[in-house]
């Protein structure tokens, strides 16, 4: 193999590495769920390395200690876990609008216009959130 074929794997890798911890990072985030509840001890440090250290095109290799192919493994389960958990948001959705007729009497419903479902915050606080906590953080 050639040194810039070889150059241009390992850069790949950090990219694809530090392009999947932003994504998860973000949604970590918005959820307010910290990070230390999701990642095993064994890539936590690795997270917030790829998260302080964007990929640079300057031509150096960033070269690490640590094996990251188990923590690339980390982060393409929970990527697929946030694909699946979709499913378990609309179930939880329907769940709570169950709730919320049974709750509610039929004049109150006619003369109150307003839903759950109306308002973003009130989604996100009683499913988005409680559905993300429950399949991402680990036991």
């Amino acid at each position: 193999m050639r040194k810039k074929d070889f150059i241009n794997q390992v850069d790949s890798l950090y990219s694809l590495a530090w392009s999947l911890t932003c994504n998860i990072s973000s949604l970590l985030d918005q959820t307010g769920i910290p990070a230390h509840r999701v990642f095993s001890e064994s890539v936590i440090d690795q997270f917030f390395f790829f998260l302080n250290n964007p990929p640079k095109n300057d031509g150096n290799i960033i070269l690490i200690n640590e094996n990251i192919s188990s923590y690339i493994q980390e982060l393409i389960v929970l990527n697929s876990k946030l694909i699946s958990s979709i499913d378990h948001v609309v179930i939880k959705s329907l769940a709570v609008e169950n709730q919320e007729n049974k709750s509610s009497g039929f004049f109150s419903r006619i003369l109150n216009g307003n839903r759950w479902s109306d308002c973003a915050s009130v989604r996100f606080n009683r499913v988005i959130c409680p559905v993300y906590e429950e399949i991402l953080c680990k036991n």
